[in-house]
C-alpha cells in the first residue's frame, strides 16, 4: 500500500465507502486467486506488524503491540528514512484548546516509554480497508456523491494565507449503523481527524477515532487508514489512532467531548503526517477549504443517522455539535470569523452556526432514513 511522493503529494481528502467483501477458498478477485492474493496480504503484514516489546489486549477484543516509536511502520516510507519522531507538546499559548476534561480515551495500561501502541493487524482488516476504497470517489462537502450525506460548516482563508491547522472539540455520540452504513464526525485540512463508526472498516460498530489520506490519479481512488501504509507518525504512548471511545454522549444527558487537532508538527498529541511527505505539494507551508461536520454513507436507500440522531434545535444537550472550533492562522489557534463559513445541509441533516457565542460553534445530525421521508 505504499505510495511514490509524486501520488502523496495529491491527496485527495475525506472519501468514505463500505463495500462487503466476499470471499470463499478458490475464487477469484479482480483477476487473482485467493492464494495468490494471501501471499500479498502476507508480506504486507509482515511489513505492518513490527516486533514489540509489550503486547495489551483490550476489553474490546483488540489487540495492540508496543513499538520502538523511531521503528514503527510510518519509517519504512522512503521519504522518512531520515526523520525521527516528534513527541511534542501542545503550547500553553493555545491553552484553550487544552482546558477541557475529555472522556478517558486510550488503554488503560499504557506503552514503556520510547514505544507506542500500533494495533495487530491481520488479513481481515486489509480485505476491509481495501474494499473499502474500491469505489471511493472524492469527497467533496457540497457534493459528497452517491450515497453520501455531509451537515457542517466549511471555511477558506483569506487570500494569500494558508491554515496550518484546525481543531475543535467534538460531542461524541455513536448512532446504530449496520455492516452497509457508516456515520462519521470530522475536521478536515488536506490530512483527516475524526471519529467513525463504521462496522466494516473494524467489524464493530464502536465509535473510533481514525485518519485517513485518499488520492485520485486517472480515474481510480486510492487511499490508507491509520498506520496500515507507512506515513503517519505515532506518538502517544497511551492513545491509539484507532481508539474506541469508552464513553458517548446521551441526548439530553451527558456529553461527552474529545479534541482532534490537525496540525502540521506542531502541538502533537497523538500522532501526525510528517512535513516531507507534502513537500511537493506546497502543503507543507499550510492547507486550506477546512471542514467541519457529520458524513454519513450508505449501500442502500436508508441512511444511518448522524451525530445524536436529532436535527440542531439549539438544544447543544441533545444534538451533536461541535465547539471552539479553530484554525490555525501565523501559529496562532483564532475563531473563523473573519472567514467566510458556508453551513451546508441535506434533506435528512441539517447543520447551523453560531457566531455570537466567544467561541465559534455549530451543531449538526439528524435522524437520516428515506429521503422522501425526511423533514424538508
Amino acid at each position: 500500500m505504499a505510495r511514490d511522493m509524486r501520488k502523496i503529494m495529491r491527496l485527495v481528502v475525506v472519501a468514505i465507502v463500505l463495500t462487503a467483501y466476499i470471499a470463499s477458498n478458490g475464487c477469484v478477485v479482480n483477476g487473482r486467486s485467493i492464494q495468490s492474493e494471501d501471499v500479498e496480504l502476507e508480506k504486507e503484514l509482515a511489513a505492518i506488524n513490527k516486533p514489540s516489546i509489550k503486547t495489551i489486549e483490550t476489553e474490546y477484543g483488540d489487540i495492540y503491540d508496543c513499538v520502538d516509536v523511531n521503528k514503527q511502520p510510518a519509517f519504512d516510507h522512503p521519504l522518512l528514512k531520515d526523520h525521527r519522531a516528534k513527541i511534542l507538546r501542545a503550547s500553553r499559548k493555545d491553552a484553550s484548546l487544552l482546558e477541557t476534561n475529555p472522556t478517558k480515551i486510550g488503554l488503560k495500561e499504557g506503552c514503556p516509554a520510547g514505544s507506542v501502541p500500533l494495533r495487530r493487524a491481520t488479513k481481515e482488516d486489509l480485505r476491509r480497508a481495501k474494499s473499502s476504497f474500491k469505489r471511493l470517489s472524492s469527497f467533496e462537502p457540497s457534493n459528497p456523491g452517491q450515497g453520501y450525506d455531509f451537515a457542517g460548516i466549511v471555511t477558506t482563508p483569506p487570500a494569500n494565507v494558508l491554515f496550518k491547522g484546525i481543531a475543535a472539540r467534538i460531542s461524541v455520540y455513536q448512532p446504530p449503523v449496520s455492516g452497509q452504513q457508516s456515520s462519521t464526525a470530522l475536521i478536515q485540512l488536506q490530512t483527516q481527524t475524526e471519529t467513525k463508526i463504521d462496522p466494516e472498516l473494524y467489524g464493530d460498530s464502536r465509535a473510533r477515532l481514525f485518519t485517513k489520506w485518499s488520492e485520485e490519479h486517472d480515474g481510480t481512488v486510492d487511499g490508507c487508514y491509520n498506520t496500515l501504509c507507512s506515513g503517519f507518525v505515532v506518538t502517544n504512548p497511551n492513545i491509539p489512532i484507532d481508539t474506541a471511545f469508552n464513553d458517548v454522549s446521551i441526548a439530553q444527558r451527558s456529553q461527552v467531548f474529545q479534541w482532534m487537532m490537525v496540525t502540521l508538527d506542531d502541538n502533537i498529541r497523538i500522532g501526525y503526517w510528517p512535513r516531507e511527505l507534502f513537500s511537493f505539494s506546497g502543503f507543507s507551508v499550510g492547507g486550506y477549504n477546512a471542514t467541519w461536520g457529520g458524513l454519513v454513507h450508505t449501500e442502500t436507500d436508508v441512511s444511518p443517522a448522524m451525530g445524536s440522531g436529532i436535527f440542531e434545535d439549539g438544544n447543544y444537550n441533545s444534538t451533536c455539535n461541535m465547539v471552539k472550533v479553530q484554525v490555525n492562522i501565523g501559529n496562532t489557534f483564532v475563531s473563523p470569523y473573519d472567514n467566510p463559513v458556508r453551513v451546508l445541509k441535506s434533506r435528512c441533516f441539517k447543520a447551523s452556526k453560531q457566531n455570537t457565542h466567544p467561541d465559534y460553534r455549530f451543531q449538526f445530525g439528524g435522524p437520516g432514513g428515506l429521503p422522501n421521508s425526511c423533514v424538508a
